[in-house]
């Protein structure tokens, strides 16, 4: 699993989606588009400047995302590109059950549905802003946003649910209609049994961002300052972590490979431990080569080296 990639971008990346371990898609600022396959993370060129904040993929010719100003771009196999939005809001978080049923959603309760020929308005019970959408099947959904709020599609209408906490939550996601977890501000974590969210010990006070169920004993959730964390089916744990960058999204391809991208940073997940880009185990060769080289270049007379200094902006 160790192999030699990096980041082609240095600016926060919001969501990743993995269609398999040799195709994969991340998006962030501004309009940064990068790609997988399977050996290295390419730039994509990107029909837009907007902040884009969630991708998904119904295949490897067919995908959305969704960002600032209401933008929506659909890849089509070659190209992204901007597709007619009905809203000029921010848009937060989109999921495609197939390519004729999808829903994407943002600020003030905004939601909105893809039928297959156009993007539509759909009412939703509350006002307060939306962060993530999970659809189990086209007649069961959960949508969760500020000051804990939850609701749900039952096939025809979205409708509040009693949360279990007033703190934001920024990330859902069900493994059925009768399990399903969400996270959020200061390191809230609740859980659906089929019946009730309730709140489960979570072992950070970091917000976060967003979380993965490879299965209903096996998930993981990241957030601020490169924390990680992982469900074991009894309990959360905090798992070393190769980062203390902002981590804003995590996508697992399986118990033994995933991904988590943020700010400037992407790490995977080997099935024992997450690395970052260039790991260890493949650099120390390489700083063994720059160092003998070093040496022999001062060795030399009348020639001095500058040193560069790589500095990430993050917009």
């Amino acid at each position: 699993m160790m192999m030699n990639w990096e980041s082609p971008t240095t600016y926060s990346l919001n969501s990743v989606f993995m269609i398999s371990s040799t195709d994969g898609w991340a998006v962030g600022y501004p309009g940064t588009i990068i790609h997988w396959n399977g050996t290295d993370w390419s730039n994509v060129t990107s029909p837009t400047t907007e902040d884009l904040w969630s991708v998904f993929m119904v295949g490897s010719n067919d995908g959305w995302a969704v960002g600032n100003a209401g933008i929506i771009i659909r890849w089509d196999g070659n190209n992204w590109r901007t597709f007619a939005s009905p809203t000029n809001q921010p848009l937060r978080s989109v999921f495609m059950l197939s390519t004729i049923d999808g829903w994407a959603l943002g600020w003030r309760g905004a939601m909105f549905h893809w039928d297959g020929s156009s993007w539509r308005n759909v009412a939703t019970p509350t006002t307060q802003g939306f962060s993530s959408v999970f659809m189990t099947n086209a007649t069961d959904g959960w949508a969760v946003g500020d000051y804990g709020t939850i609701i749900r599609w039952n096939g025809s209408s979205w409708n509040n649910v009693p949360s279990s906490t007033g703190h934001g939550l920024a990330s859902v996601f069900m493994t059925g209609s009768a399990d399903g977890w969400a996270v959020g501000e200061d390191g809230i974590i609740i859980h659906w049994d089929g019946s009730n969210w309730s709140n489960v010990t979570s072992p950070t006070t970091d917000i976060l961002m967003s979380v993965f169920m490879v299965s209903p004993s096996d998930g993981w959730a990241v957030s601020a300052f490169g924390t990680i964390i992982h469900w074991d089916g009894t309990v959360w744990r905090n798992v070393t972590s190769p980062t203390t960058e902002f981590l804003n999204s995590v996508f697992m391809v399986g118990s033994n490979d995933g991904w988590a991208v943020g700010m400037g940073t992407i790490i995977r997940w080997t099935g024992t431990a997450w690395v970052s880009e260039f790991p260890v185990l493949l650099t120390l060769p390489l700083f063994v080569i720059a160092t003998l080289v070093t040496l022999k270049i001062c060795r030399r007379p009348k020639r001095t080296k500058t040193g560069t200094s790589i500095v990430k902006f993050f917009h």
